[in-house]
């Protein structure tokens, strides 16, 4: 094999964010590697998309955030020192004063090549959507829908006008809640999926949240009247499958996942990231469609392997050396070979078309 290139040494460094965890990027979990601990969001319910919970809601400052308060501003956060940020970091919501200070430390982020998700709640400000040239080089924008689903709120009633065109416009993805009693009647999926669709929203993602007694109270707080019988009486079933759900949405032309977002110079090694998130999703179908699990596990070893190594997967793959690299078996093999330089593997089809399909 080929000698491996130097370790590239971006400016932004992960010792910037207080606080910050590693986690493994997985589809179900719209990709976030790097998550900020005690994090407090705004008044209204939201989730909290690396843990697959609700999100802690204050109802002062959030302390991480204090940078016109004495506590610590946009520079401070993002010091020189400390293992580099390479994958996607995770920015919950934020209450209404601090969305400049969010936007900031975005762009700060942003400027060294790494990819960051934005979570918003609905009817939330950024100036991260009008900045030109957004695409690779912004932010990824996504819509937590759990306000707007909850008793009381603009989905969850009927009669509604359709939104227009440009509602989701620049959005990367609308994350919906299944909570069991509330956000899972089949018929709201139905009428719901179909306003999205026409609103500009191209991706909808399922997310199950664990729901604790203390959050069931939170919901019913924030919400009119009829949220407590749903949330205490008829939500203590299980939640759908996801699967249930993206079939709908997937009827109205709206995607299930949320792409990998991918890193940007100075980071190298793009491509490889971009083959892992394909391997990553192909595993997390195998397991949804209850195939045998050691198969999925060598699929998102294979990911993980390639997300870590310095080689150049599709160079590998030119000069005839895949077969030499051991930690990919044959399944995973094949796929590495069909996504290699912007292709798309035929059993990550095959596997959607399963998942997808009636």
């Amino acid at each position: 094999m080929p000698s491996p290139p130097p370790s590239p040494s971006p400016p932004v460094r992960a010792a910037a964010f207080p606080r910050l965890m590693a986690r493994l990027p997985e589809p179900g979990r719209l990709w976030v590697r790097y998550a900020p601990r005690g994090w407090e969001g705004p008044d209204r319910p939201w989730l909290d998309l690396a843990a697959g919970r609700l999100g802690r809601s204050s109802r002062q400052a959030a302390v991480i955030a204090r940078g016109d308060d004495g506590g610590a501003g946009v520079g401070e956060l993002l010091g020189a020192a400390g293992p580099a940020l390479e994958d996607v970091l995770y920015l919950p919501p934020v209450p209404e004063h601090l969305a400049d200070w969010r936007d900031a430390l975005a762009e700060r982020v942003l400027e060294g090549g790494t990819p960051v998700l934005v979570q918003l709640l609905p009817g939330d400000a950024t100036r991260l959507l009008e900045a030109p040239g957004r695409g690779a080089a912004g932010a990824v924008v996504v819509v937590d829908l759990l306000a707007a689903l909850l008793p009381g709120g603009l989905l969850h009633e009927d009669g509604l006008a359709e939104p227009s065109a440009a509602d989701f416009s620049g959005i990367a993805a609308a994350v919906w809640p299944l909570l069991p009693g509330l956000t899972d009647d089949p018929a709201l999926w139905e009428r719901a999926c179909a306003r999205l669709a026409a609103s500009g929203l191209e991706c909808l993602q399922a997310l199950a949240p664990a729901l604790g007694p203390g959050d069931r109270r939170r919901l019913a707080q924030d919400s009119r009247e009829g949220a407590f019988e749903a949330l205490f009486h008829r939500g203590h079933r299980e939640p759908p499958p996801e699967r249930d759900f993206a079939r709908t949405a997937h009827r109205h032309g709206l995607a299930p996942f949320l792409p990998r977002p991918l890193p940007r110079p100075p980071w190298p090694r793009v491509e490889n990231r971009r083959i892992a998130g394909r391997l990553a999703l192909a595993a997390e179908l195998w397991l949804r469609l209850g195939r045998p699990v050691e198969q999925a596990q060598s699929l998102f070893r294979a990911a993980r392997w390639l997300d870590a190594t310095p080689y150049d997967v599709d160079a590998l793959r030119r000069e005839g050396n895949l077969a030499v690299v051991t930690t990919l078996d044959p399944l995973a093999r094949r796929v590495v070979a069909e996504a290699a330089g912007g292709g798309e593997p035929a059993l990550l089809g095959e596997l959607l078309a399963e998942y997808l399909g009636p």
